[in-house]
């Protein structure tokens, strides 16, 4: 691959490439679009390429290499920062509350205009110092390719200028479709979005999807062309699969993930309350955990479900939390969003239940590409707004686990790995790079 700085000057010889890297969110636990940027930076590094990481000020410092932070400039994203700068430091208590609302107390009513007048994400005005400190990295460093992700869509718009600016290849990668067709966010959102949509897909050099659905529909609204590509992130494995500890004699369900709108609990539960109804002896041999955040509704539906004893809700918890807790599980719970833009998206849980070496019960919507992917790997995918589907699944999963004795059956090793995904990155990458730079 023929690597070329800012300009087009070639870097010298045996110098490791460098990316200069935007993404908003990075090293914040818990937070899928952060931990997509987080397990590939190491993969990175050691295919050869030296990150050069711009994001907000939201999560924790990379200690390795050149980490640059840039900060939102209108009100919403001001006071996003600041609440997430105290939740970071632990600073929860009472007085902290007070002290919190004092300091953004002047910026009150600038973000009510604003939420009146443009009602977008909180870190849509991330780009403008964005683009500034990028340009600025751009000369200190002189990457060759610039690689946009993450789920704000900011740090598209930002890469795009500095691309624009500098003539440097440019690689977007959206997380999740900028515009879809259950859109709720008003009309101006919606404009904003599509905006940025046709902005990226006319502009970069690549532009990267997680789900060919989602690639294939944006082309279709779109100037993509051909430079659309579909690359699976995959995820981690774990170095080594152990067996789950095996105290008592229950089946055990896990969900990691959280609840909100249509992605919840309620046919789940209610197809678990008919096989219960059917067979009530059941109660003493399955167990459904619930780990991870849940808006009122779930919560309600999981506090208020008959066998108290069957159901129990832990909660958010760590990501280190999270992997014990799916290693500890006999089979792993998937339940997409009821919604059009389901058929777009891969929940990024997937594939960390896919490298866990544990069977999977996916309750997937009008998705036959996550449907093919879970049963190609040995695993049950049914309808995520059918009871009775899902109560079928749950039976074959029991089904499988008494003529097992119990120990359940390993699928398959899971080809989806940030390491397969990485490379396939990179491919796209040396594609764009070996083209002369345009000016």
């Amino acid at each position: 691959m023929t690597r070329t700085h800012a300009k087009g000057t070639p870097s010298p010889a045996g110098e490791r490439a460098r990316w200069l890297v935007l993404s908003y969110f990075s090293r914040v636990d818990g937070m899928a679009c952060a931990q997509h940027l987080d397990d590939r930076v190491p993969v990175l590094r050691e295919s050869g390429i030296e990150p050069v990481l711009l994001t907000g000020p939201c999560g924790e410092r990379w200690e390795e290499g050149i980490h640059a932070i840039a900060r939102c400039v209108a009100p919403s994203g001001v006071r996003f920062e600041v609440r997430h700068l105290f939740r970071k430091r632990g600073l929860r208590g009472p007085l902290h509350k007070v002290l919190e609302f004092l300091l953004l107390l002047p910026v009150l009513p600038f973000y009510l205009l604003e939420k009146i007048l443009i009602h977008l994400d909180s870190q849509w005005s991330w780009f403008p110092l964005a683009a500034r400190r990028g340009y600025a990295l751009c000369g200190e460093t002189r990457p060759e390719l610039i690689y946009s992700t993450g789920g704000a869509a900011s740090a598209h718009i930002a890469a795009g200028m500095i691309a624009r600016r500098t003539g440097i290849p440019w690689v977007a990668e959206f997380q999740d479709p900028l515009v879809h067709g259950d859109w709720n966010r008003g009309w101006m959102a919606f404009k904003a979005f599509s905006f940025a949509e046709r902005y990226v897909c006319a502009r970069a050099s690549r532009v990267i999807f997680l789900t060919e659905e989602a690639r294939r529909r944006a082309a279709a609204r779109t100037s993509l062309g051909d430079r659309g590509r579909c690359i699976y992130p995959g995820a981690v494995p774990s170095p080594e699969r152990s067996p789950r500890r095996r105290d008592d004699a229950l089946l055990r369900f896990a969900h990691l993930g959280s609840f909100g709108g249509s992605r919840n609990p309620a046919v789940l539960l209610e197809a678990v309350r008919r096989i219960l109804d059917a067979m009530p002896e059941l109660a003493g041999k399955i167990r459904f955990d619930f780990h991870g955040s849940a808006d009122a509704n779930s919560r309600r539906l999981l506090r208020e479900f008959p066998w108290k004893e069957v159901v129990t809700f832990h909660g958010r918890v760590s990501r280190s939390e999270a992997l014990a807790a799916m290693r500890d599980a006999d089979v792993l719970l998937l339940i997409q969003n009821v919604a059009d833009y389901s058929a777009e998206t891969i929940p990024s849980k997937v594939y960390e239940y896919l490298v866990a070496g544990r069977p999977i019960l996916g309750l997937v919507h009008e998705s036959p590409e996550l449907s093919g992917m879970l049963r190609t790997q040995g695993h049950i995918a049914v309808d995520a707004a059918s009871p009775d589907a899902v109560r079928e699944g749950i039976s074959e999963c029991l089904a499988r686990w008494r003529g097992s004795d119990g120990e359940g059956t390993a699928p398959s090793s899971s080809p989806y790995t940030v390491a397969a995904a990485v490379a396939r990155l990179v491919e796209e990458a040396e594609e764009v790079t070996s083209c002369p730079p345009t000016a």
